[in-house]
């Protein structure tokens, strides 16, 4: 093992985890060492390989007795269920990712942590705020304590959305604001009319516009605290499987102009949201943000405004790839704290 290499270990091989393994080849400071989950291996390896947005694996994928090899790398696969089931001291695992789309509560975590490893990474929304710290990078570094050993990164709207509300209040002031995230579809929704929990979810999400329930707004205020109380946010699933975006109206506190909201944006995309958020002139629609790895990208030629006070912008993402391209940065950011 390399110096500074870092031992990971992934609980979860959908959507993110499999990013997270395809991104973590082209990291020699990352060393994925297993792999949880209870699906069936086989099919899991063969997802890995083939993947309908991303394309074939840049590599050689083989399943093997014990896991999962890419290239001459072994990665070891098991079928453990929860934390109780787990053994990080015999795997010399350093953080466990906890990539099963699943809102953890600290419990479930803690345990994790008495069973050997060092740090946890819920990739989703604690299941109650408070218990966990919510870690989004450009949003609130200044006040995470990085010594502590379980981070949550929220959701994927909150990574594209909390770093700018910082810079614009930084700049301006926001005394409200509403978003809309516009999301491809995913395994949560449904190929055709089927009966079940709720109704809107059970509608065929690749023939409909679904409106769904989001807890964006809350994540966000857990975040960026000066706007707790004064945003609202809603969501809709599109039939699209990829390539998100975010449609944020603001109520600046100090006059601005569409042109200054833009600069400001950005400068702070050349600085201190260098690589996490971007801003771009070009006419791009949503399939020009597929496997970005910025957590978010501000579509400069839709920003609106009406008097100076009122903004409203319009944020592209990639749902799963720039999530998990946050993952790796925090994985990098904690195994200084190991």
């Amino acid at each position: 093992m390399t110096k500074n290499m870092v031992n990971v270990s992934l609980v979860g091989f959908g959507r993110v985890g499999r990013d997270l393994v395809r991104q973590s080849i082209e990291n020699d400071n990352i060393n994925i060492i297993s792999i949880s989950d209870t699906a069936d291996k086989s099919n899991l390896v063969y997802l890995l390989k083939y993947d309908t947005i991303y394309g074939k694996l840049n590599a050689e994928v083989n399943e093997t007795e014990n896991g999962i090899k890419i290239d001459n790398k072994e990665i070891l696969f098991n079928n453990w269920k929860d934390a109780s089931e787990s053994d990080w001291e015999s795997l010399n695992t350093d953080i466990v990712v906890l990539a099963t789309g699943k809102p953890q509560n600290s419990n479930e975590v803690q345990m994790h942590l008495e069973k050997g490893c060092k740090k946890v990474i819920i990739a989703s929304t604690p299941e109650e705020f408070g218990d966990i710290q919510i870690y989004v990078p450009g949003a609130n570094d200044d006040v995470v304590d990085f010594g502590k050993n379980v981070f949550s990164l929220g959701s994927n709207t909150a990574n594209a959305v909390a770093p700018v509300l910082k810079v614009l209040n930084d700049s301006f002031g926001i005394e409200r604001a509403f978003l809309t995230t516009v999301h491809g579809y995913s395994n949560s929704n449904r190929l055709a009319d089927v009966a079940g929990e709720g109704f809107r979810l059970n509608r065929a999400a690749g023939e409909n516009i679904i409106p769904s329930i989001t807890s964006s707004s809350e994540v966000i205020s857990e975040v960026v605290p000066f706007i707790k109380g004064n945003i609202a946010s809603s969501s809709m699933t599109v039939p699209i499987p990829d390539g998100s975006t975010v449609d944020l109206t603001i109520d600046l506190a100090k006059e601005s102009s569409i042109d200054e909201v833009n600069r400001t944006l950005l400068e702070a995309s050349k600085n201190e949201l260098k690589d996490i958020i971007g801003l771009t002139y070009d006419p791009i629609v949503s399939s020009d943000v597929v496997k970005s790895t910025l957590s978010g990208l501000v579509d400069g030629l839709a920003t609106m405004g009406i008097e100076n006070r009122k903004i409203k912008l319009i944020i592209w993402f990639d749902n799963g790839w720039g999530y998990s391209a946050r993952i790796i940065d925090t994985i990098k950011k904690l195994s200084q704290e190991l």
